[in-house]
């Protein structure tokens, strides 16, 4: 056995371990989405409906939840809240019983959140350091670690949707939606903006989507209807106080239907502001990543772990910076990814509500925006900014 596959063995040994305790200490797992998806898992292999109330209730119900001081809170109210996709690309976990599977789900978290990091690192050539510090401070990152959710799991699709080659990148963004929130505004964006390669892209993420539908529907014809019915009742009622463009329309004016405002007013504060700016297709993924996380209406903090796709065209925008423009951005992005988070959560740790962190993905759109440099003429050089590799 050579040296590298050795390295190869004892890095997996090692990640493999990590889970393990990483699961062993988050054992509240069981009460949050990962219970969910598992039995997502479970329904598809046994073959009964997710989407009917009682049935997933009876599926989900777990005898843990009654035992110490207090009741914990049902993981997963409603029915099954994703496509049939999702449940069915979480089969292979639900083979092995749930302790098991938490263990393995720690490793593939470990894997994703790091190899995530690394991929928008490279995707941006924003400073290693600085974006690994943002991205070990961050709330979001902390959530998903500790909620054991599936987008820290999904997060290396976001660099490699940059990254690799045109084909290859259109199946990997079209793979976010497996939790459609993450898919959201974002890949619909990437694909409007197509270069001479950009049609590869898209019918890349349009075969894929076409394949995931074909397989759920064959494997069970009704789950759309029965899926947006979910969708339009509990998730409806479920989302009021996220922190979306839709739950910060309901806390300022009582109505969701204000996000549209909302949502329109980010638009065009971006545009009004990229006038004369200089925008390369990795800083417009960055900015549409913030627009999307804030538009979309079903999304929680720990989701907004993809917005260090932004954060890292910033602290790459600071690294070309000199001088005081150097500090200021440099303490706006860490103002904004990390302190201005947790002071929410601090802030509302006693009310539970995390409706006000909607601000901070707008935040990170227009921050994105503002220090990309200007075109020649506008004060700028004409460096191009980093480009993502295409095949």
């Amino acid at each position: 056995m050579g040296r590298r596959a050795a390295r190869l063995i004892a890095l997996a040994l090692i990640v493999v371990a990590a889970g393990a305790v990483l699961a062993d200490v988050a054992d509240s797992w069981r009460y949050h989405d990962l219970w969910c998806f598992y039995q997502g898992g479970n329904a598809v292999r046994v073959g009964v409906d997710p989407y009917d109330n009682a049935t997933w209730d009876a599926l989900t119900a777990d005898p843990s939840r009654f035992t110490g001081p207090r009741l914990i809170k049902a993981p997963c109210p409603g029915a099954f809240a994703y496509p049939y996709w999702s449940a069915i690309a979480f089969v292979p976990l639900a083979l092995w019983r749930y302790e098991v599977a938490a263990i393995v789900w720690g490793a593939l978290l470990i894997v994703g959140v790091v190899g995530g990091v690394a991929l928008v690192i490279r995707a941006t050539h924003a400073p290693a350091l600085l974006v690994a510090v943002i991205a070990a401070g961050s709330l979001s990152t902390m959530r998903v670690l500790v909620l054991g959710q599936l987008t820290g799991v999904l997060f290396p699709l976001v660099g490699l949707s940059l990254l690799a080659p045109a084909s290859n990148a259109g199946v990997a963004a079209a793979l976010l939606y497996l939790k459609p929130q993450l898919g959201g505004l974002y890949v619909p964006a990437l694909m409007w903006r197509s270069d001479r390669h950009g049609m590869r892209f898209s019918w890349a993420v349009a075969a894929t989507a076409v394949a995931l539908a074909a397989l759920s529907i064959v494997a069970f014809p009704s789950w759309p209807k029965e899926w947006l019915h979910e969708l339009t009742t509990n998730r409806a009622e479920m989302a009021r106080p996220l922190p979306t463009a839709a739950g910060l329309a309901i806390q300022m004016f009582g109505d969701a239907s204000f996000a549209v405002v909302l949502i329109a007013a980010l638009v065009a504060a971006i545009v009004v502001l990229a006038r004369g700016r200089r925008i390369d297709r990795v800083a417009y993924a960055a900015i549409a990543m913030g627009v999307s996380l804030f538009a979309v209406p079903y999304a929680y903090s720990y989701d907004q772990l993809f917005l260090l796709l932004p954060w890292a065209v910033v602290a790459a925008a600071a690294a070309r910076a000199a001088g005081l423009r150097r500090h200021l951005v440099l303490v706006a992005l860490v103002c904004a990814a990390v302190v201005l988070p947790w002071a929410i959560f601090v802030a509302t740790f006693d009310t539970g509500g995390d409706t006000l962190n909607a601000i901070v993905p707008a935040l990170a759109a227009i921050l994105v925006t503002v220090v990309l440099p200007r075109r020649a003429g506008d004060g700028g050089s004409r460096r191009r900014g980093p480009q993502p590799s295409r095949g």
